[in-house]
C-alpha cells in the first residue's frame, strides 16, 4: 500500500460550504413556513388544502435535526481549522447555557457541541387557533430549541436562539480560505 499526500492548500476534509449555508437556508424556511402552513386559509374549499399541514408533521423535525447535525459538524471542523487564539474569538452568542445552576452566553462553538452531544431535544410549539376540518388546532414551531444533555456528570440545558445559530453559521461559512472569501464577496457583495 503507498500512501499518497495530499497537494491542496487544505490538508483535511473537501467540504462543500455552499452546500451546508443552502442547508443553513433551508433551515431558516423550515421556522418561518412552519406557522404559515398550518394557518393557511382554504378560500372555503375545506378540502383544498386537506394535506398541506400535515407535512411539517411529516418531516419537520427530522430535517431540522439533519440539519442542525451536519452543520453543526462542519462548523466545528472549521473552528477547529482556525488559526486564532479561543480567547479572543467573537463567540457569535446564539442562546444561553444552564449548567450548575447558573446561566452563561451559549457561544457558537458551544453551540455545535451541545447539538452533537444532546440527549435530547424540545421545540418551542405553539398552537394555531386556525382549525382544520380534519383534526381541529395545529401546532406550529418557533425558531428556538431546548437541548439537553450530561458533561462529566453534569447535567446541562442549552436554550438554541435558532435564527442567531443560522446567522452567525452563515457568516462562517461563506469561505474557508481567504481566496474563497475574496470570490465570496466579489460575486454576492459586489466590492
Amino acid at each position: 500500500m503507498s500512501e499518497e499526500d495530499n497537494p491542496h492548500f487544505l490538508k483535511g476534509h473537501a467540504l462543500d460550504l455552499k452546500q451546508i449555508r443552502l442547508d443553513l437556508y433551508r433551515l431558516a424556511c423550515y421556522f418561518e413556513a412552519s406557522r404559515h402552513l398550518v394557518g393557511r386559509e382554504t378560500n372555503g374549499n375545506a378540502s383544498e388544502d386537506e394535506y398541506i399541514p400535515d407535512l411539517p408533521k411529516e418531516f419537520f423535525k427530522d430535517e431540522v435535526s439533519r440539519v442542525l447535525l451536519q452543520s453543526a459538524i462542519v462548523l466545528r471542523i472549521l473552528d477547529d481549522e482556525s488559526e486564532a487564539d479561543r480567547d479572543e474569538r467573537n463567540p457569535f452568542i446564539c442562546g444561553t447555557l444552564e449548567l450548575d445552576g447558573g446561566s452563561e452566553p451559549l457561544g457558537l462553538r458551544e453551540a455545535c457541541n451541545k447539538i452533537l452531544h444532546a440527549r435530547r431535544m424540545n421545540y418551542d410549539k405553539c398552537s394555531s387557533e386556525q382549525r382544520t376540518p380534519r383534526d381541529g388546532r395545529h401546532d406550529w414551531y418557533r425558531p428556538y430549541l431546548y437541548l439537553y444533555g450530561v458533561q462529566a456528570r453534569k447535567h446541562w440545558r442549552a436554550a438554541l436562539d435558532v435564527r442567531a445559530f443560522i446567522n452567525h453559521g452563515a457568516r462562517l461559512l461563506r469561505a474557508r480560505t481567504l481566496s474563497e472569501f475574496i470570490e465570496w464577496n466579489e460575486k454576492y457583495d459586489g466590492a
